[in-house]
């Protein structure tokens, strides 16, 4: 469950496959998703809060226009393993936790995998990040907590727009 930083809506995910908006002023049920063929698992807010990013326990990631839940927007293949947990960490990256014990990296505005962040024996059942955005902070399946430094992706998104601006063509014809 997460909600904005409004506290208008309680978005939650279910077993059932759907996303479920609840109106907290109102104190009713905004809207429900279309159900899909697998768990939702986790939720995140991305964007300044226009779109919502579930995870699936088939490994997809559905992402979500902000008041518009009932189907999807764009879906981004994952691993095949299950998404128990994600947590955003810029307003591009996140970081799933996956089943398999990985915790993964991916750059949704343009998707993109980036890699493997950190690793468990087995599988990751929840994650954090701490209020400073340099490390996250995941448990596993057996109790294990282990902290990871993602402060270089700070950078990312900087080194990402430099290279966006190099047009090669633009290079060529002069």
């Amino acid at each position: 469950m997460i909600t904005d930083d409004a506290k208008q809506f309680l978005i939650c995910s279910s077993g059932d496959g759907s996303v479920t908006t609840i109106d907290l002023q109102n104190r009713k049920i905004f809207m429900q998703s279309e159900e899909y063929d697998e768990e939702l698992t986790c939720l995140g807010l991305f964007r300044n809060g226009t779109k919502v990013v579930s995870g699936s326990s088939k490994g997809k990631l559905f992402i979500y226009n902000w008041k518009e839940f009932g189907l999807h927007s764009d879906m981004f293949p994952g691993p095949k393993f299950s998404i128990s947990a994600l947590v955003p960490i810029t307003e591009n990256i996140l970081i799933t936790a996956c089943e398999d014990g990985n915790l993964r990296a991916t750059h949704l505005f343009p998707h993109r995998h980036l890699g493997i962040v950190g690793q468990h024996d087995m599988s990751v059942e929840h994650l954090d990040i701490c209020n400073t955005g340099n490390f996250i902070a995941s448990s596993s399946h057996n109790n294990d907590i282990k902290f990871w430094n993602i402060q270089y992706f700070e950078n990312f998104e900087k080194v990402s727009e430099k290279h966006k601006k190099h047009n090669r063509n633009s290079e060529l014809k002069k």
